[in-house]
């Protein structure tokens, strides 16, 4: 699976031994990113895609077009430029759903996109303006069907209701375009009934419609097993999901079904090597990336990725000797701290690293050179920390 084009480390132990990165690195594991998606392709029947705006590095692409992928879901026409110059032939999914005539255009006429989606009937009007109506053209309306209990919420700013989502697929039958639905519960649920009360949902827009379903999207959302994480095994949520397309499609034509993994397909390819700039006073530690780079998420949601600490090229634990740490970022600018504070070896010091295990989504996908901190490297590994593994030291 390895691409040869990269030197391949065993593991962390043997990057930092040749390596001694002084810089922000981000460890990239194919054979990890390989078995995540299988875990999807033996549990889902439908059609694959991934969503590019959780990590667009454009290995990561690479990759999913060699494991097979046939399609993306892109928001920009930069993801586009992204998806034709590393998956090329993929089909790809403008899903979403606010843009302007001059993106629609260059989607359509450069990047030959013949899916888009809506979530207002307004912006039927502007697609029409650009792209005229034919059943060769899918337009897919997103709806909503109330907050997962828990999960980050996309809601507040996507989504028509359900009432408002059966007008609208009606008015896209009409125009004679070729309709479709899609939804979105959140990233990092753990709620897999949200996916059942919104597949539910999409059947009542059906009946209420009188539309023939072209595809239902059952977007991503899909939790990665973060030590906080309280949910359930991904398997569960196959089978929730497919229970609810059988009960709730059963007596119509099922739609053909999309998903859309971003975090569950890349989280555990990833672990982010970061080196300890100061330590102060056995409470606090200055690392060289931050909250205005690849723990940006880490700031905001409510998990809390598996570390380690290194010292050279062996895994320091201090004799069990640990105590609890607040993380800082390099800039100068006090919102550069994480909110958790991590449990460290009570020695930690200047030259250290720190390794943040699962960090393959919403890190590269967020970085900044503020304060100049502008540098980050990649390195590939054959064995990539999840908290879970135990490599050599």
């Amino acid at each position: 699976m390895a691409d040869e084009s990269h030197h391949v480390f065993p593991n962390t132990s043997a990057l930092i031994a040749a390596e001694a990165p002084d810089f922000p690195s981000f460890l990239f594991s194919e054979r990890e990113l390989h078995k995540a998606t299988n875990v999807f392709r033996k549990g889902f029947s439908g059609l694959l895609t991934y969503a590019v705006k959780c990590n667009p590095s454009p290995h990561i692409i690479a990759q999913l077009h060699r494991e097979g992928l046939k399609a993306f879901d892109v928001a920009s026409n930069t993801e586009m430029e992204l998806v034709r110059d590393h998956a090329p032939g993929a089909a790809m999914h403008y899903n979403n759903p606010i843009k302007n005539k001059r993106e629609i255009a260059r989607a359509y006429d450069e990047f030959g996109i013949r899916s888009f989606t809506i979530d207002h009937p307004q912006q039927l009007d502007q697609l029409a303006s650009v792209v005229s109506p034919s059943r060769d053209i899918e337009v897919t309306t997103r709806f909503k069907a109330g907050k997962a209990l828990k999960s980050y919420d996309f809601g507040i700013k996507f989504g028509v209701m359900e009432q408002g989502a059966a007008e609208i697929v009606s008015m896209v039958d009409q125009m004679g375009y070729t309709p479709s639905l899609c939804f979105h519960v959140g990233s990092q649920c753990e709620d897999a009934y949200a996916y059942e009360r919104h597949i539910a949902a999409a059947a009542r827009i059906v009946d209420e419609s009188g539309i023939e379903l072209k595809r239902l999207n059952i977007g991503g959302g899909y939790p990665a097993p973060y030590p906080t994480s309280e949910a359930p095994p991904m398997d569960y949520f196959f089978e929730t999901i497919a229970a609810a397309v059988n009960e709730h499609f059963g007596e119509k034509t099922i739609p053909e079904l999309i998903i859309e993994p971003g975090r569950a397909l890349v989280t555990s390819s990833t672990s982010l090597l970061l080196r300890v700039k100061h330590q102060r006073g056995g409470q606090a530690v200055y690392v060289n990336d931050g909250a205005y780079g690849s723990l940006m998420e880490v700031k905001f949601m409510h998990f809390t990725p598996p570390v380690r600490v290194w010292r050279g090229a062996r895994v320091h634990d201090n004799e069990g000797q640990f105590e609890n740490f607040t993380i800082w970022g390099p800039t100068c600018d006090s919102y550069d701290v994480l909110p958790q504070t991590f449990t460290l070896p009570a020695d930690i010091d200047e030259d250290d690293w720190i390794e943040f295990g699962l960090m393959g989504a919403y890190t590269q996908a967020s970085l900044t050179p503020f304060n100049g901190f502008d540098r980050r490297d990649q390195f590939w590994v054959d064995e990539v920390y999840t908290g879970k593994d135990v490599q050599p030291e």
